[in-house]
């Protein structure tokens, strides 16, 4: 019996998946698409027909980082009541389990982009709809709290420098956790 041919969307799915593995268990360096589809056991015109690029493969990998990332945000603020420091403890909690479940190949992604613009236009981008949901979390806990811009961007700052510092077991993801909470909850003070 034949095996089933795999949709379009069920293809690139597996092939981000076998890319992932690669740069977590041998590096992004390691990660060529030639690489790619000799891992997925296809030619490599099917990869091409998916990734122009090993930067499209790479911009990929970061674009499916922050999906999961917005959506565990999504999931823990959803169980979380509008009480201020518990919306902001949901926010410190997802922020350092995401990292920490991906920091490795997010950090290897992040830097092989270094310097494309396709990269920063979708970090940029990533962090304006991350910020977005936080501020909202935020002022429906207290109408009268929010984070000013120079706020949300240190926020982001600390928040991605101790996740990844979690990460790289460098600080607990407890510490990292409870740090985070004080630091976004003076921000919030501070411009609220």
């Amino acid at each position: 019996m034949a095996e089933r041919r795999l949709s379009s969307a069920e293809r690139r799915a597996q092939l981000v998946g076998i890319a992932r593995d690669v740069i977590a268990t041998e590096g992004t360096d390691a990660l060529t698409l030639a690489y790619l589809a000799s891992r997925a056991g296809i030619s490599k015109p099917v990869v091409y027909d998916h990734f122009s690029s090993r930067s499209a493969l790479l911009l990929s990998l970061y674009q499916d980082f922050d999906q999961r990332h917005l959506a565990d945000l999504h999931a823990a603020l959803a169980h979380t009541p509008p009480d201020l420091r518990q919306r902001v403890e949901a926010i410190a909690t997802a922020h350092v389990a995401c990292i920490v479940s991906q920091g490795v190949e997010l950090s290897g992604v992040a830097a092989a982009l270094a310097g494309t613009p396709a990269l920063g236009e979708a970090k940029r981008e990533s962090e304006r709809r991350y910020v977005d949901i936080c501020r909202h979390a935020i002022r429906s806990a207290d109408g009268g709290a929010d984070l000013s811009e120079e706020a949300a961007i240190a926020f982001v700052g600390a928040a991605d420098a101790l996740g990844y510092a979690a990460a790289r077991e460098t600080i607990s993801p407890e510490l990292a956790r409870s740090t985070i909470t004080t630091v976004l909850l003076s921000l919030v003070e501070a411009s609220g």
